[in-house]
């Protein structure tokens, strides 16, 4: 019998290269989908809550800058301050700053560093008008170390240096205190005595006095004092967890610093610096 020959079945070759590539097609429209349904409903909420993604960008930008201002050992200056005309320099030292806040009070809602700096800038604008050349330490809420703050003044060759700060202590104490070297320097003792006058008059709950060397360290000093090159002293303008000096500070932080720069000027005009 003779034997028929099978139809052979039809065989078919898988072309891999055009799978792949209608893969690729399929993947790339299904992310354009995405991408258009995402970008839609991002806009429609943008509406509603009134958000604007610039300013999380200016935000960055800000703390950058704010990060790499603080890194820097410079002299800042002002673009607007007027021309000094005396020939007398000054730094003024607004103590802390950025995420150093300093004391707090009770509540630690209220920060040293905010309060310095308040009374700083009044004291950079009082001695400007008076025709001196101020130099900061810092300007704004940024962190500068105390070796910065040391170099700053030292490299400034300036006149005379003040730093300003509030007091802390774990239990009650009030009133205003200045320090100055160990070594009782003349003019570093009157730098501090005419200014602790000044804020006698403004208006404070205690006189502490001026005081030498560290707290409780007579032996030593506050790094400022210690390493700055020209005649200084550390203001501590009341404590932090006493309301009174709180209350006080906030009625009188305008005349405090008026009488920081007439104590400044002061001294200066004693001792044949301006």
């Amino acid at each position: 019998m003779e034997q028929q020959n099978r139809p052979r079945k039809k065989k078919y070759r898988i072309l891999w290269h055009r799978v792949i590539i209608a893969l690729i097609i399929l993947i790339a429209l299904l992310a354009v989908v995405i991408w258009g349904i995402v970008s839609f409903f991002s806009f429609v909420i943008g509406l509603f809550s009134g958000d604007d993604d610039s300013s999380s960008v200016q935000d960055t930008a800000a703390s950058v800058s704010s990060q790499e201002e603080s890194s820097k050992i410079e002299i800042p200056e002002s673009s607007s301050q007027p021309e000094p005309t005396t020939g007398l320099k000054v730094v003024i030292d607004a103590g802390h700053g950025g995420n150093d806040v300093g004391a707090m009070d009770v509540t630690e809602t209220r920060y040293e560093k905010d309060d310095v700096l308040k009374v700083a800038l009044l004291v950079e604008q009082y001695l400007e008008e008076k025709g001196v050349e101020v130099i900061m330490t810092r300007d704004t809420d940024v962190f500068v170390s105390l070796n910065d703050r040391c170099t700053i003044a030292n490299e400034s060759q300036a006149d005379l240096f003040v730093s300003i700060h509030r007091n802390l202590y774990e239990g009650e104490a009030r009133g205003v205190e200045i320090w100055v070297t160990n070594k009782r320097y003349e003019i570093d003792t009157a730098l501090g005595q005419n200014i602790m006058n000044g804020l006698e008059l403004a208006g404070i709950s205690r006189n502490r006095g001026v005081c030498f060397g560290y707290i409780g360290m007579p032996n030593k000093n506050y790094q400022v004092n210690r390493e700055t090159d020209m005649p200084s002293c550390l203001i501590e303008l009341g404590f932090m967890q006493d309301d009174m000096d709180n209350q006080l500070f906030d009625e009188n932080y305008e005349e405090y610093a008026k009488a920081i720069a007439d104590g400044v000027w002061k001294t200066a005009t004693d001792y044949n610096l301006n």
